[in-house]
């Protein structure tokens, strides 16, 4: 496997695309791939504690210096806190990270958010950045979001990143209310959670099969329907998908079959940013803003 990027074929849209696999130490992909082969129940305990604890990223100097200026708040959930920033006053626009992600990476949209006359709302997910917690999943992120719109509530605008758009869809099935969207580099389904998460660790698929089975217990969720793209057609909420067709965290071939399935969604491409670097780009940011506007 490359140590890098790997080439992977999806049969059901017909793409072929490199992914990055989760990092992980070479010592930990050897071991898993021998617990799978000799003990799948064990192997499967492993992954699941592996695959629901995100990996803390580190917050840049630029975004630590824009979080000083928000007003911090803090919320409870399942007895642990759930933190985040708010800065302006208006409309409320609320900001979603991505999986192992943080409320600093979505900063450089607060100060054009805040001078176009909106409320820009920040969390940390739950076990990500400040926030208590080592697990998280999409109902962890949901229930946040939900308890965060008690406090903010009703969202003029919601902006999300990666699996950040995820649990975003999932939270408006659910009621989060939000009046326009916009989504960077989505996914549309979660095998390419699955699969980058394989090639890492190491797993071998039928073993990745007993970990989902052993987290939808755990969830009380089935991952069947619970997907981007299963959820789109029903949803009414304005889209839209900022996407870089190079992406080798998020298949572009996703934010397009989200904005195909999605009533109304505008897919725009955002050619040579990557999958972080489209959030610090000014113009994607602007129309972003606009796009919240219905310029």
């Amino acid at each position: 496997m490359d140590a890098i990027t790997t080439p992977v074929s999806f049969p059901e849209n017909g793409t072929t695309v490199r992914l990055r696999p989760v990092p992980a130490p070479p010592w930990l992909r050897s071991g898993m791939k021998a617990v799978s082969a000799v003990a799948p129940d064990l192997a499967a305990k492993l992954a699941h504690r592996l695959f629901f604890r995100p990996i803390r990223a580190r917050v840049r100097d630029e975004e630590r210096v824009v979080l000083a200026r928000g007003e911090a708040f803090t919320l409870g959930l399942d007895g642990e806190r759930v933190v985040g920033r708010v800065w302006g006053e208006g409309p409320a626009v609320l900001l979603v990270h991505g999986w192992g992600g943080h409320s600093g990476q979505m900063t450089a949209l607060g100060e054009p958010l805040v001078a176009a006359g909106y409320r820009a709302v920040a969390l940390d997910l739950p076990g990500h950045g400040a926030s208590d917690g080592r697990v998280s999943s999409l109902v962890h992120g949901a229930r946040a979001l939900a308890r965060v719109a008690a406090l903010f509530g009703p969202f003029e605008g919601l902006i999300a990143h990666s699996f950040g758009a995820a649990i975003s869809t999932y939270a408006i099935t659910q009621g989060l209310p939000v009046g326009r969207a916009v989504y960077f580099a989505p996914p549309s389904r979660f095998e390419t959670f699955w699969l980058r998460f394989r090639m890492g660790v190491g797993v071998s698929a039928a073993v990745m099969e007993r970990m989902l089975r052993r987290a939808e217990e755990w969830l009380h969720v089935k991952f069947d329907g619970l997907s981007p793209v299963a959820m789109a057609p029903r949803m009414d909420t304005p889209l839209l998908i900022l996407h870089d067709p190079g992406d080798r965290e998020m298949p572009f071939s996703e934010g397009t079959e989200l904005a195909r399935t999605w009533p109304g969604a505008v897919l725009q491409r955002a050619e040579g940013l990557g999958h972080l670097r489209l959030l610090r780009d000014s113009a994607c940011v602007a129309d972003a803003v606009a796009f919240l506007r219905a310029e």
